[in-house]
């Protein structure tokens, strides 16, 4: 073998013997292993090179000095541990802020309906105009602004709304316990378009501040 194959392969040996160590300055590894200086020193291509005339090539330096790989190595964390709450691992659980819960006021349960499109661009009772695109509501005796989330309990479905108008209002209404109508946007997000009425449980999640003569919090009216 030629001398510049030998140096060649020298190098190689040293890399990866030095890559596949851990840190140590010692003649052998904790587990009773030779370290890797040991095993280069006792490889036949360390003689061939001791005998070779003197050369300062890039890998004649390498092979005589062959670099120390520092290599930290951190055992890994019980999965099942720190992925056991919440999906997310302990040290990022703990640092994040404790999730909002909607307290509900109280609840009521009836039927609601929703606008017919001729109240489109109307004033409601509390002044603001009705759109059927928007998230709104009226309701009999709940304040102007108060934020109810509306649920289908046929479908589970669920929307919140803020009661901005009155009504409905009528003797079929109070027969059937018609208690809320929403807009277009709302009914339709409960899934009741076709039907045109839906049995619902209202929660309330907030007071608004209007006030009117009808207003009442007992979800009467």
């Amino acid at each position: 073998m030629s001398r510049k194959s030998a140096t060649a392969l020298l190098g190689a040996v040293a890399l990866a013997s030095a890559a596949t160590a851990c840190v140590t300055d010692s003649a052998t590894v904790s587990d009773g292993m030779p370290a890797p200086s040991a095993l280069l020193a006792e490889h036949p291509l360390a003689a061939m090179l001791a005998a070779a005339p003197a050369d300062s090539s890039p890998l004649a330096r390498l092979a005589a000095n062959p670099p120390a790989l520092r290599i930290r190595l951190t055992p890994a964390s019980p999965v099942g541990r720190d992925f056991a709450q919440g999906g997310l691992p302990s040290s990022l659980r703990d640092s994040l802020p404790p999730r909002a819960v909607q307290r509900v006021i109280r609840s009521v349960r009836g039927e609601a309906t929703y606008y017919a499109d001729k109240f489109e661009g109307r004033e409601t009772a509390s002044g603001t105009i009705f759109r059927q695109d928007d998230l709104v509501a009226a309701h009999r005796g709940f304040p102007f602004g108060t934020l109810l989330r509306v649920t289908n309990t046929r479908n589970d479905r669920s929307v919140e709304v803020r009661v901005v108008d009155r009504g409905p209002w009528g003797a079929r209404a109070a027969a059937r316990n018609t208690i809320i109508d929403l807009s277009r946007r709302a009914a339709r997000q409960l899934g009741y378009i076709h039907q045109g009425r839906a049995q619902v449980r209202i929660d309330v999640l907030e007071w608004g501040p209007g006030t009117d003569a009808n207003s009442r919090r007992d979800g009467a009216g």
